[in-house]
């Protein structure tokens, strides 16, 4: 009896686990296909979103207008996409949009506090500022650093201690890339310091932090690729190149103690460990990737396969690429944002009130709540689906008796009941 009590108790935190801290989607970001010959939008920018319980992945949003993306990010309940020539942001349960501003030529976006984060870059066009900050409730331009302070495109943004580091390239302006990070206090809203990369630092396309280490992966002028390394606490700047990259790096993405990489239309993955400086190929996936993304959390890692015209797979991988999911998305999948119970709890969606009967069940679970019912969801202990209905009522009648878990979701609400099937 004391056995059996033990393993109840274990499914019972398994479940807590699950109900509270499990990854529970993929937000997936598809480029679309844009017929720059002819100037017309073939396939349209999409968002989807990849249900990591069930296993299933549906479109949620078109970004109509849009030759392409260039960014998504989480902010609490709500997500941001930049795409082309204008910010949206959306409602993170429900995907309906809340609020849009247009702007040309945005490329990456950061959130600090009230202040939205701008990159801006675009082809053939001047603009009048590459790097902005707004306010994210209203949209009003709180700051901007002209183009004639700072005459460059701007692209990756990452924010540590109150401070945004911003990479600067000038990558519209084929052959004269430059290699500059700006460091912008988003307390004061003052310029501290344009940090130098050096002649091996040009292109910067990709920001990331480890520790007080900002790392800094580099196109230069596309011919191969480098890593810097800019220390944060004394200013110190180091530049690697990346051995067997002819051309450039078409993604690339922090995990854990090393950046993972792909040259451009290759199938190797790459891996600079940052401890020794090293660089080479890591591992022959047989796949070439679009985008990259990790998230530290769940420790797993995204890669967005496509051909640009009618089709695109995201390939779920753990740190050490084994594949844990597959799936077909949107045309071009080329940004990931990951979303687990944690946010929806930020402004308590998760708490849909429902009581259930009978508990323990034999054959059907009766649910009692006062809102609609969209969806309902029986999972084992592993997270598993195991039945599924859009009604308040589901059958369990075929499952083995145990312990498990009622997930119950309304438009704007979801919740979690564990119940006991009784055997028949």
């Amino acid at each position: 009896m004391k056995v059996r009590n033990l393993l109840i108790l274990g499914i019972i935190l398994i479940f807590n686990y699950l109900a509270s801290s499990q990854l529970k989607e993929i937000l997936v970001l598809n480029e679309g296909s844009y017929d720059y010959v002819s100037g017309k939008i073939l396939v349209p920018v999409t968002v989807g979103v990849y249900d990591i319980v069930g296993k299933a992945y549906q479109q949620v949003n078109i970004i109509d207008n849009a030759r392409f993306a260039s960014d998504i990010i989480i902010d609490k309940s709500n997500y941001w996409i930049a795409a082309d020539q204008s910010i949206s942001k959306f409602d993170l349960l429900s995907h309906q949009l809340l609020a849009s501003m247009n702007l040309v030529g945005v490329r990456k976006l950061a959130i600090y506090n009230d202040l939205l984060i701008v990159t801006r870059g675009e082809y053939l066009k001047k603009l009048e500022a590459y790097i902005q900050i707004y306010n994210k409730n209203s949209f009003k331009l709180l700051f901007e650093i002209p183009a004639s302070d700072l005459p460059y495109t701007t692209e990756s943004i990452v924010i540590k201690d109150s401070h945004a580091y911003i990479a600067v390239n000038n990558g519209f302006d084929f052959g004269n890339e430059v290699g500059k990070i700006v460091k912008l206090n988003l307390n004061t809203l003052q310029v501290e310091a344009i940090v130098d990369l050096g002649t091996e630092g040009k292109n910067p396309e990709n920001l990331m932090i480890k520790d007080n280490l900002l790392l800094s992966l580099n196109n230069k002028s596309f011919n191969g690729s480098s890593v810097s390394l800019f220390n944060l606490e004394n200013a110190a700047v180091e530049s690697y190149n990346l051995n067997n990259v002819n051309s450039l790096c078409g993604t690339s993405v922090l995990s854990g103690e090393s950046i993972i990489y792909q040259e451009i239309n290759k199938t190797e993955v790459g891996k600079f460990k940052i401890a020794d400086k090293q660089s080479g190929v890591f591992k022959d996936l047989g796949h070439s990737f679009y985008g990259m993304n990790f998230d530290p959390k769940s420790k797993l890692l995204c890669a967005g396969e496509t051909d640009f015209k009618t089709t695109g797979k995201v390939h779920v991988y753990d740190e050490q690429f084994n594949e844990n999911y597959l799936f077909d998305a949107g045309v071009a999948p080329g940004y990931f944002a990951f979303v687990d119970a944690s946010l929806l709890a930020s402004r308590n969606v998760q708490a849909l009130e429902f009581d259930i009967s009978p508990n323990p069940v034999v054959s059907k679970i009766r649910i009692i709540c006062q809102e609609a019912v969209v969806e309902t969801q029986v999972l084992d202990f592993c997270g598993k689906l195991l039945a599924e209905s859009n009604q308040k009522s589901i059958d369990i009648e075929s499952l083995q008796a145990g312990v498990y878990l009622l997930c119950v979701k309304s438009k704007d609400h979801i919740g979690y009941k564990r119940f006991v099937k009784r055997a028949n």
